[in-house]
């Protein structure tokens, strides 16, 4: 006689049970899938949502960065379709869909959970995982890459926008400060801009020759705090925050379309003239960063099970115009050199009529509402 199969009532479950539950979920994305059970447990979270900030605040739960690829809208839906990669899982994890016109509208930077979006005459934050939209006035250049300063989420009333174009002659760089309708120029920027970063109340820029600019974010002058890195192959540059609030150049050099080696270097202070400089690291420590041409994270690899400590994920292409373009997810590990394809890709949105990036990586930043 077969057994009977025994039903239980989940939305029956004690606050005391909950909260037991709850304390041991180690990520955002978990404390959504929490929610997502039924509606008395999305109630607890969200009773508990002061709870899940504090931790957050103390580092007590994170969120390791999900590689977000864009793909071609399906049949006749105008939407953003995107599918989310988990590089601990080895799997797409969600499907998202972005309730914006797919043939319009373009991804130009993930900053703080949110994707900024350029589109004729108009310019668009949204939060894919909150569904928050914020419209802001349009910008006068193509946008390469946006940053934010803070998560609007947050800080609503107190966050900028910076964006930045390149080109071969002159690149372009702009900024929006809190309440303003217009973006602020920054005039003379010198051409070959390649990665943005907002760090310690300063933009940095650095080009892809490996030259880093400084910007005052309050005159809105610049500088150069480092000069550029010999110039021999191929090589792409990239600006990063680590968890202790150092700032990295990262190169990595790409001779035959494959990254080949990696170098890193740490801002500091000159001890005499307290002047900025950058000096080379042998390693990362606990670190490992994820990066992309419009977004680069770093995260402490102890806080998530499956990740290794001093290495890189790196997301690039490959290939020729001739040819579809190949996208790659590397794994680099810096201790023992070793460079090894972690997952790769195609994807219909990079072809001559329509340039949204590939992919990017992005760090889940959910709101719980009842």
């Amino acid at each position: 006689m077969g057994s009977k199969l025994i039903l239980r009532d989940w939305t029956g479950l004690s606050d005391l049970v909950l909260d037991l539950i709850f304390q041991k979920l180690p990520s955002c994305s978990d404390c959504l899938c929490f929610g997502a059970v039924c509606k008395s447990w999305l109630f607890f979270v969200s009773n508990n949502y002061d709870a899940l900030q504090q931790r957050g605040d103390t580092n007590s739960i994170a969120e390791l960065p999900l590689l977000m690829i864009f793909k071609g809208p399906i049949g006749d839906m105008p939407a953003i379709n995107t599918s989310l990669y988990s590089v601990t899982k080895g799997k797409i994890v969600l499907d998202l869909e972005i309730p914006l016109r797919y043939w319009t509208h373009e991804c130009v930077g993930s900053s703080h959970g949110w994707l900024a979006f350029q589109a004729p005459n108009s310019f668009v934050l949204f939060n894919p995982f909150t569904h928050e939209k914020i419209n802001l006035p349009p910008l006068e250049f193509d946008a390469h890459k946006v940053i934010l300063s803070k998560n609007p989420s947050t800080s609503t009333y107190d966050y900028e926008v910076a964006a930045m174009s390149t080109s071969w002659t002159e690149d372009k760089v702009a900024i929006l400060k809190p309440g303003r309708k217009t973006w602020i120029p920054i005039h003379g920027i010198i051409r070959g801009c390649n990665d943005m970063i907002y760090y310690d109340d300063r933009y940095y820029i650095v080009t892809y020759y490996g030259k880093v600019l400084s910007i005052d974010n309050t005159t809105l002058k610049y500088k150069e705090i480092a000069p550029p890195s010999t110039y021999k192959e191929f090589k792409e540059f990239y600006l990063v925050k680590t968890t202790t609030n150092e700032l990295l150049r990262v190169e990595i050099l790409r001779p035959h379309a494959k990254p080949t080696s990696v170098k890193i270097w740490k801002l500091v202070a000159r001890p005499t003239t307290q002047q900025s400089m950058f000096v080379e690291l042998d390693n990362l420590g606990d670190e490992v960063l994820f990066l992309s041409q419009h977004c680069s994270i770093s995260v402490l690899a102890s806080k998530f099970s499956g990740c290794k400590a001093n290495s890189i994920f790196y997301m690039y292409r490959y290939g020729s115009p001739c040819k579809p373009w190949m996208f790659c997810v590397d794994f680099i590990h810096l201790q023992d050199g070793t460079f090894n394809t972690h997952f790769s890709f195609n994807t219909q949105t990079h072809d001559k009529y329509h340039t949204m990036p590939p992919a990017l990586w992005i760090v889940p930043t959910p709101k719980f509402n009842t």
